[in-house]
Order: C-alpha cells, then sequence, then structure tokens
C-alpha cells in the first residue's frame, strides 16, 4: 500500500536542501586565499604623439589650409548703401569683408592676396530675384505642382551655357518656375558657383508661388474675377486646420508627461524589488557561529573594492576586517558536529502524517455586527483597498493619431503667419488689385507681386499696401492685343517714384546675362542710375530676406563682389572678375 507524502514536507525540505548548500563550500574549503591585488594598470599613453595636431585643432581647420585675405583695389567702388568711393579697397578675410574704403585709409593685411584694377569699378554681386536656372522643361511645364511641391528637390545642372550665372556676375538667384499649376509651389534661393550652383542654407523653400492670371492672352474680365476667387478660397479653412494641428501637439504634450509617469512608476517598482543594504558581495556569517558580525572573505581572484560600512556591514562587500579582531576561517565558524546537530534538529521538525484539515462550512449570512473588525465588510473601501489601488499599475498611455498631413495648408499657414512670403503672379491692373485684396483680407504679412505689367496703373495701392514687386521681361517690345497699351521699360520709373519697392529680374536663365542691360533700359525710360543699381543688387536681397549677408559691399557681409572695366550700364562694359564669398568664381582671361 502507497503511503501519500504529507505536502507540507516541501517546504522544509527545500530549507533543509538550501542549509546544505549553504554550510558545504564552508565545510570542504580550506584557508582562504587572499585577494589578489590587481595588477596595476600602467598609465595610458598619449594618443597623440609629441607636436603632433591635437583633433580639436584638425577639426577647426577643417582639413584645409587656411585662405589668405583677399583684397581688391579699384578706381571706384559702389557699396550701393553709400556713396562711390574713388580709389576704393575692400578687404575680404575667409567669406566676409572685413573693411571697405578709400586706399590709403585702409589697413591692407600683409600677407593677403591683392588684385589691383587702376581703372576698373567694384559693385556687390548681381542678386536675381526671379529665374529659371538648374530647371528642366519638365518642371516648367508642370501642372500638377501645389504647395507641397519644393523646386529645391528637382534643381539639376544642365550643364550648358544657361548654368553660367556666376559668369554674369550673378552670385545669389533665386529660382521659380512658371508653371500652369495655379499654386505652383516654393522657390528656393541659390548661389551660383562656376561649376553650377550651392543651396543658400535654410533657403530651399523661401516662398510660396501663387498664380491668378492666365497670361498675356486674351481672358474676359468675369475670368480673371473667378481666378481671383479661387486662389482666394484657398485659405478657406485653415483655422480650422491650425485647430487640428495645435490639439494634437497638445495630446503629445500629454502623452509624453503620461508616458514619462508610467515609465518612472514603473522603475520605481523595479527599485522596490531590489534587496536593502550596500549590495555587498562578501558571504555573511551564519546566525549562532559565534563570531562577530562583519563581512565575510573577498571571493576568490576578485579584488574587494569600496570601504566597509559602520561596524563591519554593508559598504560594498569584502572589505578589510576590523582591526584587532582576526577573521575566523570557515572551519572555525562552523564544525562538523555543529552540522550534524542542526541536521537532527530539522529532521526532528519534519511532520509524520500530519492531520487532514476539516472542510470548510458553506458559506451563509453573516451578522454584519459578528464580521470580523479588521475585515471590512463587502464593498467598503478600506484603507488597504485605497493604498492596493492607489499602487495600482498606471495604465500604458497611447500615442495619439495625428490629423492627415496637408503640406499645401501647412505652407498656407506659414503664409498667414509672416514665416513665409507669398509672390504672386498678377499682369493686368485688375489682377494686381485682385491680390492685394488678397493680402489684405487674409493679413498675410509678406507678399510680392510678379511680373506686374500693369502695376503703374496702381502704384500708389501698391505702395499703400506695403507690397513689393518683383519686375520681369522690361525690355519686351511691343505686346500683342490686349496688352499692346501696356509698357514694361516705364513702369519702374513709375514704382519708384510711388516709393514701392521693386527688383528687376531676367525670369529666364539664358537672359541671365542680359540682367545689367534690363536695369539700363530702365535707366533711360526715367530710372535714377541708383536705384536701377539697387534694383539688382540690395532690393533683391532685402525682398529675398538676406540683406543681412548680400546685396551689398558692406563690413560683415559675404564677399560678394563684381569688377567690370567700365561702369556696370555701359553697353561695352565688361566683367573682369567674379568673387562669391571670398573665391574666384569667373576671372576674364
Amino acid at each position: 500500500m502507497r503511503t501519500q507524502r504529507s505536502l507540507s514536507v516541501f517546504p522544509v525540505s527545500g530549507l533543509l536542501a538550501a542549509c546544505c548548500l549553504a554550510l558545504l563550500p564552508a565545510l570542504t574549503a580550506q584557508d582562504p586565499t587572499p585577494a589578489q591585488n590587481p595588477t596595476p594598470t600602467p598609465a595610458a599613453q598619449p594618443q597623440n604623439p609629441e607636436g603632433a595636431t591635437p583633433p580639436a585643432a584638425e577639426g577647426r581647420r577643417g582639413g584645409r589650409a587656411r585662405r589668405a585675405p583677399v583684397v581688391i583695389e579699384a578706381g571706384t567702388v559702389h557699396p550701393v548703401a553709400g556713396a562711390p568711393i574713388e580709389n576704393g579697397v575692400v578687404v575680404i578675410r575667409g567669406d566676409r569683408i572685413v573693411a571697405v574704403g578709400k586706399k590709403g585709409e585702409v589697413e591692407v593685411p600683409p600677407n593677403a592676396t591683392v588684385h589691383s584694377f587702376p581703372n576698373g569699378h567694384v559693385y556687390p554681386g548681381l542678386v536675381d530675384a526671379a529665374t529659371d536656372a538648374f530647371t528642366d522643361d519638365s518642371l516648367r511645364n508642370d501642372g500638377s505642382n501645389d504647395g507641397g511641391s519644393r523646386f529645391a528637390d528637382d534643381l539639376r545642372v544642365q550643364g550648358n551655357r544657361n548654368d553660367a550665372l556666376a559668369a554674369a556676375g550673378i552670385t545669389t538667384a533665386y529660382v521659380t518656375v512658371r508653371s500652369p499649376a495655379l499654386v505652383r509651389g516654393k522657390g528656393a534661393i541659390v548661389r551660383p558657383t562656376r561649376d553650377g550652383f550651392e543651396a543658400w542654407s535654410g533657403k530651399d523653400a523661401a516662398a510660396l508661388h501663387l498664380r491668378i492670371t492666365n497670361g498675356v492672352g486674351p481672358s474676359h474680365a468675369l475670368q480673371r474675377q473667378q481666378q481671383v476667387a479661387q486662389v482666394d478660397a484657398l485659405f478657406e479653412g485653415l483655422e480650422d486646420f491650425r485647430k487640428q494641428l495645435n490639439d494634437h501637439e497638445e495630446a503629445v504634450k500629454k502623452y509624453d508627461k503620461e508616458f514619462a509617469d508610467y515609465l518612472a512608476w514603473h522603475q520605481k517598482k523595479k527599485d522596490g524589488d531590489k534587496p536593502a543594504g550596500g549590495g555587498g558581495g562578501g558571504a555573511a556569517a551564519p546566525a549562532g557561529a559565534g563570531g562577530p558580525t562583519g563581512p565575510g572573505p573577498a571571493r576568490e581572484g576578485r579584488p574587494t573594492r569600496g570601504r566597509p560600512g559602520p561596524g563591519g556591514e554593508g559598504g560594498g562587500g569584502g572589505g578589510e576586517p576590523p582591526k584587532n579582531d582576526p577573521q575566523k576561517t570557515p572551519q572555525e565558524q562552523v564544525s562538523p558536529e555543529q552540522l550534524e546537530q542542526a541536521l537532527a534538529t530539522l529532521l526532528a521538525a519534519l511532520p509524520q502524517d500530519p492531520p487532514k484539515p476539516a472542510p470548510a462550512p458553506a458559506p451563509g449570512p453573516q451578522d454584519p455586527a459578528k464580521q470580523d473588525p479588521q475585515k471590512p465588510a463587502e464593498g467598503a473601501a478600506g484603507p488597504a483597498a485605497a493604498a492596493e489601488k492607489k499602487d495600482e499599475a498606471p495604465k500604458r498611455p497611447t500615442y495619439p493619431k495625428a490629423p492627415p498631413r496637408d503640406l499645401q495648408r501647412e505652407a498656407l499657414l506659414a503664409v498667414i503667419d509672416g514665416e513665409l512670403p507669398l509672390r504672386i503672379e498678377a499682369h493686368r491692373a485688375d489682377e494686381v488689385r485682385g491680390a492685394l485684396k488678397i493680402g489684405r483680407d487674409r493679413q498675410i504679412p509678406v507678399l510680392v507681386l510678379e511680373q506686374a505689367f500693369g502695376a503703374d496703373a496702381c502704384a500708389a495701392e501698391i505702395a499703400t499696401a506695403g507690397v513689393s514687386v518683383v519686375l520681369t521681361d522690361t525690355m519686351a517690345g511691343p505686346f500683342e492685343p490686349p496688352y499692346e497699351a501696356m509698357n514694361p521699360a516705364k513702369v519702374p520709373a513709375k514704382l519708384h517714384a510711388a516709393g514701392v519697392p521693386f527688383a528687376l529680374a531676367s525670369g529666364r536663365a539664358h537672359l541671365a546675362a542680359l540682367l545689367p542691360l534690363l536695369a539700363a533700359t530702365a535707366v533711360g525710360n526715367g530710372l535714377p542710375a541708383d536705384a536701377a543699381l539697387r534694383a539688382i543688387t540690395l532690393t533683391p536681397a532685402e525682398i529675398l530676406g538676406i540683406a543681412q549677408d548680400t546685396g551689398s559691399l558692406q563690413t560683415g557681409k559675404f564677399g560678394d563682389l563684381v569688377v567690370t572695366d567700365r561702369p556696370l550700364f555701359a553697353t561695352d562694359s565688361r566683367i573682369l572678375m567674379v568673387l562669391a564669398k571670398g573665391r574666384t568664381e569667373f576671372e576674364a582671361k
């Protein structure tokens, strides 16, 4: 007959086994091997041999030799921001201008590279406020562009003469296209070089383009009004879209806080499960061994670290034993007789045949008055239940769902907030007035009109609105009907007289070399020469928002300049040298 073993034996058996395992090393161990002192590690040798360039210095130098300062001496320097300087000097250190003035009054660095042009003229690098350079026909004819399109993503060196903007004296260009799309996308500012161009950092999306004209062909006035209304409708619902973005942003902030609390709770729970104390590495002496409490011997081959705590407890474990109290060996701490006595005591404590527990009585209704006073009534929330609920793990938060992306609406919001200029192509006077109305009704901070051939008829209105204009095709011949009454060459003088900021631009890459001639044509139609020079240098830089870096010859700006053998607007003027950020991008042979 098989006798059933009581289940209560297993916990005590487990305890017995644990005790045996704990005492076995103490019985079999010999004299403990003292902790070996670690072999001292030799001091780290310096990585750089004596006399080598430190890494920090190499990073500062950028792996190339520092450029010598560049000095340009010329018969006349035209700063644009001030009066012309006879026998002028421009000093460039690195990529910035450090001095502009009269020769003899400006200190020339002794190690500078000097370029002297006794009869030459120095101007700021030209700024073309509108060109389709570095684009191809597919981009120019793409009617699927929208507010999310960026021209910077599709700019390429074409490998033909249309890339030679630097040779034409242009050191900064705004690239856009005249596509048939209502919303054409975002233009980009680039810096032409001898081999192509480099992007202007942070200006790869410099303005958003809209179109409210059908071009120079015939169109009905009602059709043009409808197109203005269509452009205006783009701004409908933007505040609701803004609210969705703001609500999602607030939801993300709330999620971040809740998730941080969630992680903190679990970290606290994890830390709370760790045993208290110094986490000592030494073995504690068994109870009843008769030895003083203190750190046990260090493990073999593992040097002790840290200092023992007060009274020899804690302190990282395995420290030196207290002085005047020699450390006992395991044989002195536990003898075989003590072990046998402990085993006999444990075996005697084991129950042989424990009585079976009586069946519990069936639950029945109980008088609340007879309930255990320490146990709260069912449904009553006692302090223990409240503490348990308080210690309940928080629910992991769910990341909020973002509203659908709408790049065009995001761009229009940036326009309303003044973060992105809006450029609208409008030809006729009624189209220009329609664009002004959109800017007024939608409170657009920065509005620029393009190809405003009829702007002379409403120049005062443009000035009152504080709107800038970028003019192209100012050298165009007589227009076909119904544009035959317009004379684009006279518009610059009308805008200047009304106080409207305007820039003259080539509009096309193949017309880049004619940019000075466009300004000269405006001079021939009544525009002052200094205003014409400003219209292709400083004013376009102001319209593009980069006047702090280019557009005039001033200390602190980029070393962008053009050297000509004659005045820039002379028909036989020739470009001798072009510098961009102090580097030579073109030099006549």
